[in-house]
C-alpha cells in the first residue's frame, strides 16, 4: 500500500478516530519509525502509521455464530514526512489526535486494582 499526502491521511485519521469513537469499544495504534532507506542525512524522513484493532485473524473463543458474520476488515494508513516537514507536520497531527480524543472515557481504574490484589472488594 503506497503512503498517503499529509491530507489525505489527516482526513482519513479524523474519519477513523470518529468512528471509533461512535463505538462502544474500539482501538487505534499511532506508531513512528525513521524510514530505513533513505539518504544518509542527518535526520531520516519518519514513517507514520495508524490502524484500527480489527485482524482478520480468527478468534478461537468466539461461538459459530459470529465466526459467520463478516468482519470489518483491518484500516491501514501511513504517511512520510520529510525532516523539513516534522514541525509543521507534528502540529497539525497533534490537532487531529487531540479533537479524536474528546469522545474518549475516562478508565476505572479501581476495578484493575481489586482483581490485582485477588479479588474484588466489597463496599462498606
Amino acid at each position: 500500500m503506497a503512503p498517503l499526502s499529509h491530507e489525505e491521511f489527516f482526513t482519513s485519521l479524523t474519519d477513523l478516530l470518529s468512528k471509533t469513537s461512535q463505538k462502544s469499544r474500539g482501538s487505534v495504534y499511532l506508531t513512528q519509525k525513521p524510514l530505513a532507506g533513505t539518504d544518509s542525512s542527518a535526520r531520516p524522513s519518519i514513517l507514520i502509521r495508524a490502524t484500527d484493532g480489527n485482524t482478520n485473524a480468527p478468534n478461537p473463543k468466539k461461538n459459530k455464530v459470529e465466526k459467520q458474520k463478516k468482519s470489518d476488515s483491518k484500516v491501514k494508513l501511513s504517511t512520510v514526512v520529510a525532516p523539513e516537514d516534522l514541525e509543521g507536520f507534528y502540529t497539525r497531527y497533534a490537532e487531529v489526535c487531540k479533537g479524536g480524543m474528546t469522545g474518549l472515557k475516562k478508565r476505572d481504574r479501581k476495578k484493575g486494582k481489586a482483581k490485582a490484589k485477588g479479588g474484588a472488594k466489597t463496599k462498606a
